[in-house]
């Protein structure tokens, strides 16, 4: 990644003449950008900004403000103004590689499934491989709902992990594909080939030929022929191997390596000759080093250590220094940053545990590794290196929150120009004497709001009844947050919490009489339901943590309220009965893996309800509740020694004293949300996950009832991954989905047809909300995107990510 132009002077040139406005250089520029929030069309999203981890930062070798990275969990990001702001958008899955087309400033590419190319600055995207026309179908499939396609032809094999535009001729284009595996819901990825392919196409994308496979899982880098002198050759560096292949012959070269395993690549080509870099892990034994970084002046034909200095200051131990990735100023490759964790000798206390002194962040070179100085420094508690502004994940949570980085984006043209992502986004422009944070706003009242990078879980959005602009965002990893504010701006809302409980808050319930008075459910257990969070055994091991924490000042301060509930409790939803009295509200708790339990005392105690329910179905997930009193109980799918366990619905009607369970069609054994329409309790919504049986996804979308249980009618496609509906209070005909695969729906005939809500399409979707305070609004939680904010109806003018989309699943809806 981060190649481009080996002329370094061209490139220069260019990039002076973006700079001073003009396009005399025949290099095409864009005449403007649109703004992010022209961009948004109608959709936003709300919270504090960061709060997980972000890759593959890539700069333009045009213009150092415009910025492309991607998290984990979908989404991407771009900035075209050095990270003031960004604007997220979606290829349908985990983007694994971006590359800048090094002859024209508007063009870019992004890599995952398929080959996305965009010629605005990144603001649609239009796939480009597969050829569109090749595209049998799109699917879905599994716990994540894992996104492919099918093509005529079987291609693509592989995830495109790398790609490469050669900077003598930007018609060449090499892609890098990983070797193809397995998901597979119980027992994780798995490995497929063991030979990662190399394509290559002559004419712009328009055809693709192999040129060959090289040894390695993965493709880490593709280094252009041009670089060496060597038109039409690419060098691949995989995981396990380095190889050079032609693109006009059946000739290559393989060069050995000198590592087993590589963890990162990159190189460039400058003034310093070609330097290729390779990085693998750090291994010390006495006095010598093996391992860590080298670096090739020979286009991979030999590598040599490049460790000098590096651990001058440090005394060698027995636990080897870890380096996670490093990155190279591509015009100028004696610049290197790597990103470093060292442990030093000395031991020293911390509150009830000894620990060893781990320093961590970034250490640079400027002359290709003979030496190395850090330019970013910090440990658990303190940034020792001082150079760095502050913003809200550092200073809840202390520096080893963001880590060492997982990826740098250096400005190919200016090697103290460097982007940093951990879980934070920061970067310098004076070559790392002082670093600026990129993603979240502070303000005067100590609140924060995102800028736009937004790498966070939501499970509800919980409003205030005293007060219409308090709301809370339930969060997977940075726990809770509220705004007084209408939600411009957000305080964290952690004051109290035990530190066990800090990383998730499932749910959260107001007294609907009591001003102040909150109950909330956490837990040290992300990610749930899916199924991912059971194959290691640990959750119903009972080796996680959770419980039940009330505020009586509106969530300004917190105390545990957990008397009888188990300490492994993974606490995933809280139920009020609001025909209680207040002072002593009757309320129930959803635990993994002890199921049931149930307050009459406003949660001072509480003791198990689970008659009924056996000893497999106790992963009680969620409740609702009918005017009634009529319980229901959703118990979602888990693992039992690598044994599926079907999920369930069960009902009460005795205050969960017993429980029955609920008949449900045949082949449905994953519900995930039940919902009651208000206007009329016999309705009901069933939301459900499918399951892959003889190769085709069954068993999820969305049911109905209208009996209140006794049956149930599909309306919604059986291979959908519906998270989450909601009933519009307004309007109770009016029913809203949130899905896993790259939509929302509304339905205004309660399900008997629906239309995907326009301007939203991030992947992975959880909880739609109702707006109270503005009808037709609507909110969509989200796994990886935090929450956002739109019309309810779509929004018609909105630009989709990705145009001419007619081989895209939801294309017809």
């Amino acid at each position: 990644m981060h190649r481009s132009d080996a002329l370094s002077c061209l490139t220069f040139l260019l990039a002076a003449a973006l700079a001073a406005g003009c396009g005399k250089t025949g290099v095409p520029v864009a005449e403007s950008t649109p703004s992010v929030a022209d961009s948004a069309a109608g959709w936003t999203r709300i919270g504090p900004g960061g709060g997980g981890s972000h890759f593959v930062c890539t700069v333009s070798p045009f213009d150092p403000d415009f910025v492309l990275s991607r998290c984990d969990m979908s989404g991407a990001q771009l900035t075209w103004d050095g990270g003031a702001h960004w604007r997220m958008f979606n290829l349908r899955t985990v983007i694994l590689d971006f590359e800048f087309d090094p002859l024209d400033a508007n063009t870019v590419y992004a890599s995952n499934t398929g080959l996305y190319r965009s010629a605005d600055r990144g603001l649609t995207w239009k796939l480009i491989y597969p050829d569109p026309k090749n595209v049998l179908a799109e699917h879905m499939v599994g716990d994540h709902a894992e996104q492919w396609y099918e093509t005529r032809d079987g291609m693509p094999d592989g995830q495109i992990s790398q790609v490469l535009v050669d900077p003598a001729d930007n018609n060449r284009i090499f892609l890098g594909l990983s070797a193809p595996g397995t998901v597979n819901a119980v027992t994780g990825p798995r490995p497929g080939r063991e030979s990662a392919k190399v394509l290559f196409s002559e004419d712009h994308g328009a055809t693709w030929r192999t040129l060959g496979e090289v040894p390695g899982s993965q493709v880490l880098a593709l280094f252009p022929g041009s670089w060496l002198g060597l038109e039409g050759t690419v060098t691949v560096v995989t995981d396990r191997a380095c190889a050079r292949l032609s693109s006009k012959s059946t000739e290559r070269q393989d060069f050995p390596l000198p590592v087993g395993r590589v963890l990162a690549a990159d190189g460039g080509s400058g003034a310093e000759g070609t330097l290729f870099y390779i990085l693998s892990a750090m291994q010390t034994s006495g006095d010598s080093v093996a391992g860590g970084v080298y670096v090739s002046r020979d286009g991979g034909a030999g590598w040599t250590q490049a460790v000098g200095g590096l651990l001058d200051s440090y005394p060698l131990t027995a636990q080897a220094p870890y380096f996670k990735t490093l990155a190279v100023c591509r015009n100028s490759p004696s610049n290197v940053y790597l990103s470093a964790h060292v442990y030093i000798d000395e031991i020293y206390w911390k509150p009830q545990r000894p620990q060893r002194d781990r320093k961590f962040g970034v250490l640079r070179t400027t002359d290709a590794g003979e030496h190395w100085s850090w330019v970013y420094q910090a440990d658990e508690d303190t940034v020792w290196s001082n150079n760095l502004t502050p913003e809200w994940e550092t200073l809840d949570y202390g520096p080893e929150w963001g880590e060492s980085p997982h990826s740098f984006g250096v400005s190919p043209v200016d090697p103290d120009i460097c982007y940093v992502t951990d879980n934070r986004t920061y970067a310098t422009r004076d070559g790392g004497k002082s670093w600026t944070q990129l993603y979240t706003d502070s303000h005067p009242d100590g609140s924060w709001s995102t800028r736009g990078i937004d790498v966070t879980t939501t499970y509800g959005v919980h409003f205030d009844p005293f007060d219409p602009q308090h709301f809370f965002i339930s969060y997977t990893d940075i726990g809770l947050w509220h705004t007084f504010n209408g939600g411009k701006s957000w305080f964290h809302s952690l004051k109290g919490i035990p530190l066990e409980w800090i990383n998730t808050t499932y749910w959260l319930e107001f007294d609907p009489e009591v001003r102040g008075r909150v109950f909330s459910v956490r837990s040290d257990c992300h990610d749930l339901p899916r199924l991912k969070m059971f194959r290691d055994g640990r959750l119903l091991n009972g080796q996680f943590q959770g419980g039940v924490a009330v505020s009586d000042d509106g969530g300004l301060s917190w105390k545990p309220s957990n008397a009888g509930l188990p300490p492994s409790a993974v606490c995933t939803h809280i139920l009020l009965d609001p025909s209680s009295p207040a002072g002593s509200r009757t309320l129930y708790v959803c635990s993994l893996p002890w199921g049931v339990y149930k307050s009459v005392d406003d949660g001072l105690s509480w003791r198990a309800a689970n008659t009924g329910l056996g000893e497999a179905c106790r992963s009680a997930w969620r409740m609702a509740r009918k005017p009634d009193g009529t319980l229901f109980l959703v118990v979602c799918r888990s693992l039992r020694e690598r044994q599926v366990t079907r999920g369930a619905v069960f009902t009460s009607t005795d205050g969960a004293a017993s429980w029955q369970p609920v008949e449900l069609p045949a082949g449905v054994d994953d519900p995930n949300d039940l919902v009651i329409d208000p206007s009329d309790p016999e309705r009901m919504y069933l939301s459900c996950w499918p399951w892959p049986r003889d190769g085709v996804e069954r068993g999820g979308g969305l049911l109905r009832s209208e009996d209140g249980g006794k049956s149930w009618q599909r309306v919604f496609d059986e291979d959908a991954h519906v998270y989450a509906a909601a009933v519009d209070p307004a309007d109770p005909a009016t029913v809203y989905i949130n899905t896993f695969d790259s939509a929302a729906f509304v339905s205004h005939d309660r399900g008997a047809s629906w239309r995907k809500i326009r301007g939203y399409n991030f992947k992975y979707g959880h909880r739609p909300v109702p707006d109270p305070q503005r009808p037709g609004w609507l909110y969509l939680t989200s796994f990886g995107g935090s929450v956002f904010h739109g019309p309810a109806a779509g929004a018609p003018d909105s630009l989709e990510d990705i145009v001419d989309g007619s081989f895209l699943r939801w294309n017809g809806k």
